[in-house]
């Protein structure tokens, strides 16, 4: 071998050896460059959990500043490494739920809604193939009102991961929060992704649907027919006091009716109504108080009213006004045929009126109550009774309903 060959030789091994060394430092470079970065969205979702996780043990002010600093992490990371699509995503979900804790409908929420979708966008530009991602655009979008924008993004998630559960779940959402404006086509499509989410997430679908459709009778057609479905509805009804929703239920939904109690008698829910709040018309009046002196309960008198119950549900409204002794206000005991009936607490001057909603095979039972710490004391040179006045109680079932309905045709 030649000098000259061995010359060349070992350049060549030098060189290689260079590029091996230049390769792997340029290697280990990125590597640090992709740890910091995984490092900021480490912090930025440690601040994002404390803001979320605890909101009742921090004030509002303090939440904002720990999502701030998850927002300043991601957008540091996304700096550093601008070809990662996750650093995007999670800057955008910071400024989604930093949104979600603003006043609706506030110029300020709304730009901050715009700087989630901002950020949304530009994940999906990275990695368009991720549903995922294009779902949370799609919410972002419309909440930023970004319809058009908003439309593609749902468009190109339900091509991409239809049977997913949280896309289904988001698309769900951002078709109901515009349910009146959707044309036929679309609320048939959102009808059918709601009912498929629904049979494996009940809960959820339930509370999307109510808080997000105005419309009770709306929301009675969009959800299945699956029973663990229609009790969580049903419950919702109750709660709003839209017992004639409620019956419908029952009648479509036989397998929603309560069961009765051993005694014939079983209280299903407890409520008020405040202020110059009226029962429902339909509701007819149940008969006069007895035992009551010009028209006041006072200590050792019990007052009374026979009411005649139809077999099943009905609600009754029991108007209820006390008079304070003392700094203290009159606690009322009732019993419907000697069984409790839950009341709301005497705490304020003004009629209140209590609802019980009750199941019971009917007949007539005595409506009875009772002043437990009635007294007269002196109050400014005055006697003071601590007392309470009883109006007339009203039934509601859907009998009376069914009756007043026809008296209407």
């Amino acid at each position: 071998m030649t000098r000259s060959t061995q010359r060349r030789d070992t350049q060549q091994t030098l060189l290689t050896r260079l590029v091996i060394f230049t390769v792997a430092l340029g290697g280990i470079g990125l590597s640090a460059v992709a740890g910091v970065a995984d490092l900021l969205d480490r912090s930025g979702d440690v601040f994002v959990t404390h803001a979320i996780d605890a909101p009742d043990a921090i004030d509002a002010k303090t939440q904002q500043t720990l999502l701030d600093q998850a927002k300043s992490a991601y957008h540091r990371a996304h700096q550093i490494e601008p070809w990662q699509p996750g650093h995007s995503f999670r800057l955008g979900r910071a400024y989604e739920i930093s949104a979600t804790t603003l006043p609706p409908f506030d110029e300020e929420t709304q730009k901050v809604w715009a700087a989630a979708a901002s950020s949304y966008r530009r994940a999906v530009q990275l990695h368009p193939a991720n549903a995922r991602v294009q779902a949370a655009l799609a919410w972002a979008a419309l909440q930023s009102g970004d319809l058009s924008g908003g439309r593609r993004a749902a468009q190109a998630t339900l091509k991409l991961a239809p049977g997913d559960q949280e896309v289904r779940f988001t698309l769900s959402r951002w078709y109901l929060m515009q349910w009146e404006a959707l044309n036929g086509e679309e609320q048939r499509l959102a009808a059918t992704l709601v009912r498929s989410g629904a049979r494996e997430q009940p809960e959820r679908y339930v509370e999307a649907a109510w808080q997000l459709v105005h419309d009770p009778k709306t929301v009675r057609k969009l959800l299945p027919i699956d029973l663990p479905v229609r009790r969580l509805l049903l419950d919702k009804l109750t709660e709003q006091q839209l017992f004639s929703d409620r019956w419908a239920e029952q009648a479509v939904y036989p397998g929603l009716r309560v069961p009765l109690s051993e005694n014939g008698l079983r209280i299903i829910s407890q409520g008020q109504m405040t202020g110059r709040q009226d029962p429902p018309s339909q509701a007819a009046a149940g008969g006069a108080w007895t035992g009551m002196v010009e028209g006041w309960l006072s200590a050792g008198l019990t007052a009374t009213v026979d009411l005649v119950l139809p077999p099943g549900e009905v609600v009754l409204y029991i108007p209820i006004r006390g008079e304070a002794a003392g700094g203290v206000w009159p606690t009322l005991n009732m019993t419907l045929g000697g069984q409790g009936l839950p009341l709301p607490a005497v705490n304020e001057p003004g009629w209140r009126t209590a609802i019980v909603l009750l199941s019971s095979r009917g007949g007539k039972l005595p409506l009875q109550v009772v002043l437990t710490n009635g007294t007269v004391i002196q109050e400014n040179g005055n006697f003071v009774e601590r007392r309470a006045t009883l109006g007339v109680v009203r039934l509601l079932s859907p009998a009376s309903l069914a009756q007043k309905t026809l008296e209407t045709h």
